[in-house]
């Protein structure tokens, strides 16, 4: 069940990007030069959202030693009330893969000595584009995913790839921490892949009004060619998203053209009075199939979203 007020702990050591990730999900686009100046957290920045109704509140810890040993000697302080930890690990940085994993098991224990069941999400952070073909990267990830899972099978332990140059996956981390919370948000990724299916499409995506990911699920045959759309899509509903915000626009119902085969659709529902949007990339060809099962898919999705913590 989902708790009116959630903190989450986003923790890793210095440099490991865990403040550009929050920028760029605060961001969502033309983020990357404010990346670029970023500072490092001194000791805890505080950062407040909100999902469906609820109060989210994140806290940004700084990663330098200085601070790490504050957080060791006062975990009590720091690291009690905790529903989610994301740990962001700096995969580029082979040297300091023990020390991460280190520091990693120093707030573990805290929460293992104290019984506390909190769901960790662990970010392979700066897995840009160009480095994820490469063999030892991708075996350094396997290694440490494992050695995780070996060292804390009683933690509820989830894994995220992610870049500040892929707002995808940005946007999916704080999405994917914030779904261990209720198991129907399973039901509604299911929900998703049927009509995914019936509508022939390549995505379909349920944002909330920050742009926030609830849920989502993507064709197997997803191409480089049809990633790229993809991308785009997203980009351009995050940013009708903050349009909408920001002038309080009614009624953004319609197809958008990405100038080629597909079209992309952003759909405005209703969850009591929270607005919810359903973001859709198909091919022109399957437009009708969209139109024409559209409404039973918002009727269903609806029924889900109302049974959520209950």
């Amino acid at each position: 069940m989902i708790a009116e007020n959630i903190k989450i702990i986003i923790s890793g050591l210095d440099n490991a990007g865990k403040t550009s990730i929050l920028t760029a999900l605060d961001k969502k686009y033309d983020f990357q030069r404010e990346i670029i100046e970023l500072k490092p957290t001194i000791r805890i920045e505080y950062h407040n959202t909100h999902f469906l109704g609820n109060e989210i509140h994140i806290w940004d810890m700084g990663g330098q030693l200085q601070f790490r040993e504050l957080y060791q000697n006062r975990r009590e302080i720091y690291f009690s009330d905790c529903d989610l930890l994301i740990y962001v690990i700096d995969i580029q940085d082979y040297e300091r893969f023990e020390e991460s994993l280190g520091y990693l098991d120093m707030v573990l224990s805290y929460f293992i000595e104290e019984h506390l069941d909190v769901p960790l999400i662990v970010s392979f952070h700066k897995y840009d584009p160009e480095i994820r073909g490469d063999e030892a990267i991708n075996n350094n990830i396997i290694d440490i995913r494992q050695t995780i899972l070996e060292r804390y099978p009683e933690v509820k332990t989830l894994f995220q790839q992610t870049s500040i140059y892929d707002i995808i996956s940005v946007v999916q981390l704080i999405s994917y921490g914030l779904s261990v919370f209720d198991k129907k948000f399973f039901e509604l990724s299911e929900l998703l892949e049927i009509y995914l299916e019936e509508f022939g499409c390549a995505s379909l995506i349920l944002f909330d009004q920050n742009g926030i990911i609830i849920s989502e699920f993507y064709s197997d045959d997803i191409n480089s060619e049809l990633y790229i759309e993809l991308l785009e899509s997203i980009k351009e509903h995050l940013f009708l998203l903050k349009r909408i915000q920001e002038e309080k626009a009614e009624n953004q119902f319609a197809f958008f053209s990405t100038e080629s085969k597909f079209l992309s659709y952003l759909h405005k529902v209703k969850f009591g009075e929270i607005p919810l949007f359903i973001s859709v990339l198909v091919e022109e060809a399957n437009k009708d199939k969209v139109l024409e099962k559209f409404a039973d898919l918002v009727e269903e999705l609806t029924q889900i979203l109302l049974s959520l913590g209950s």
